[in-house]
């Protein structure tokens, strides 16, 4: 038997055939197939992750809330034989997920799955914004403070001249969304959204580093992997539309525009200081691939910041829009 089939036999009571499932950098995921029924088993990332009782008190607070507003938004925690959110073993902490139905899209086919994505986004935001109790502690201390990432750049050696100027050059991305608006998901990346077959977003995943934050973290996060590596106006426009009508939340232009970049720039950062770091966070098949990924990252913040005037027109039209609507509904209320 493998580690995986122990720990799902330790753990859970149960065998299942196992297939590796997804193209995650970070957890080891497994597809666990029944007689009848089918789970996702997942291996935490030691690395990433170094308190295990942390990352899984928020995950079943926010996935517990979620679900009791919409079942199903999210997969459901299976407890273990003992009724705990996760099993340690020698093998490492492993916990089991419901299986979610629907089609996780790499790349988007319109603008109307993009509007989509963000509709889901700015619910999971809205649902998230009374969740009870205190304010959840971040599973990865500093999580997508770009302030954060750039300390631990520059404690990095053997960095090319090239890039230490790229870097330089942009580090004023890191006075934005210092604050906190709430709670959000931590993780907006377009693979965390299923879609059925109406179109519509049916669930949300990987919910590892939900925390107090700012929308702007998620939002940004979406818009970049939903562009797919190319800056278009119109699939930028559509994810802010979705997102600004299920949010709510009041979004400056600028704000909207920056958002991409902040986080665009941020995860090429950490790729680059991974791969200088020996590849200890993003799994890799060779070392390279991660300082590989960053240059990609970077080479679409370029295209970001060259495509800034017809990003700005897109989002000033929206905020335009919306302030309209804001006030009509005002007059609503005072007729009332």
């Amino acid at each position: 038997m493998t580690s995986a089939q122990i720990a799902l036999a330790e753990g859970w009571g149960v065998r299942a055939t196992l297939s590796p499932l997804g193209s995650g950098r970070i957890n080891d995921s497994y597809l666990a197939q029944g007689a009848e029924d089918r789970w996702m088993l997942q291996r935490i990332n030691p690395f990433v992750f170094r308190k295990p009782e942390v990352l899984m008190a928020n995950v079943a607070r926010a996935s517990a809330h979620l679900n009791a507003k919409r079942p199903g938004w999210t997969p459901t925690l299976i407890p273990t034989r003992d009724g705990a959110s996760h099993a340690q073993l020698d093998s490492g902490v492993w916990r089991l997920w419901s299986y979610a139905k629907g089609r996780s899209l790499a790349k988007l086919d319109n603008d109307r799955q993009a509007e989509a994505a963000g509709r889901a986004l700015g619910q999971t935001h809205r649902w998230l914004a009374d969740l009870p109790g205190p304010r959840l502690e971040a599973a990865i201390p500093g999580h997508l403070q770009l302030d954060r990432c750039l300390v631990d750049f520059d404690a990095c050696v053997g960095v090319e001249p090239q890039l230490i100027d790229f870097i330089n050059a942009r580090r004023h991305l890191a006075a934005r969304f210092r604050g906190r608006t709430g709670t959000i998901h931590g993780d907006g990346h377009l693979d965390n959204f299923l879609f059925g077959e109406d179109g519509t977003v049916s669930a949300v995943l990987d919910l590892d580093t939900v925390m107090w934050g700012h929308w702007a973290w998620d939002f940004g996060d979406l818009v970049r992997s939903a562009l797919g590596g190319q800056a278009l106006p119109t699939r930028f426009a559509a994810v802010a539309h979705g997102y600004l009508d299920a949010a709510q939340v009041r979004a400056e232009v600028d704000d909207l525009v920056m958002a991409p970049r902040y986080v665009t720039f941020m995860i090429g950062l950490r790729y680059l200081t991974d791969h200088l770091d020996g590849d200890r966070y993003f799994k890799v098949g060779a070392h390279g691939e991660n300082r590989h990924r960053a240059l990609d990252r970077f080479r679409f913040l370029q295209a970001l910041e060259a495509a800034e005037p017809a990003f700005m027109d897109s989002a000033a039209s929206l905020v335009e829009t919306r302030g309209l609507e804001d006030g009509l509904n005002d007059d609503d209320d005072r007729d009332h």
